[in-house]
């Protein structure tokens, strides 16, 4: 089998091009400085909140453990508002209202099916059938299970209760556990 001149210069062609690339990409990073957009770094500690503005989404921010309603609404750049400012909770969802000239705030969870994307758990006391299809490893018959005995129970005072249920082992409750917790009511 002989190889053309041409096949050759194609050959040298394609290597100098890759050779080239990792070049344009160090150059690139020397001269372009990405930076996050404040708010929008996940980190371990960080709660997640979700702000809505007139019905439209303005995201989900991940802000430190200290961090005030006011502060993240200044920093978002959605703006000041009179209502006193308050500490924030993992998993809130700040809806503002501002067409009506009010800014209204309704202050409420992050819908189920975002905190499971966003890796955080339900609470199994508030949970819905629908909600609890989004677990995985929770099908409809388990599900139906599941808010049988807590009607019954009248709520759940720890998830190992869900090991009542026929079907639900130490294994399945170690798989279902991420997804699940009970709150710990205020006294």
């Amino acid at each position: 089998m002989t190889i053309s001149e041409s096949q050759i210069k194609g050959l040298i062609a394609v290597c100098l091009t890759l050779a080239i690339i990792p070049f344009f990409i160090f150059l690139y990073s020397l001269f372009i400085n990405y930076k996050a957009p404040a708010f929008t770094v996940q980190l371990d500690n960080s709660l997640a909140i979700e702000v809505v503005e007139n019905d439209q989404p303005k995201g989900i921010y991940f802000v430190g453990p200290e961090t005030t309603s006011g502060q993240l609404l200044k920093t978002a750049g959605i703006g000041e508002f009179l209502y006193p400012d308050f500490k924030l909770n993992d998993g809130m969802k700040i809806t503002i209202n501002s067409v009506s000239g009010k800014n209204d705030i309704v202050v409420t969870k992050i819908a189920s099916a975002e905190r499971i994307a966003l890796g955080m758990s339900l609470d199994i006391n508030q949970v819905l059938e629908d909600d609890l299809l989004l677990v995985k490893g929770i099908g409809e018959a388990t599900a139906e299970k599941i808010l049988d005995l807590r009607n019954k129970l009248g709520r759940f005072h720890n998830i190992e209760q869900l090991m009542e249920i026929k079907g639900i082992k130490e294994k399945k409750l170690a798989e279902i556990r991420k997804y699940l917790y009970v709150e710990k009511r205020q006294k």
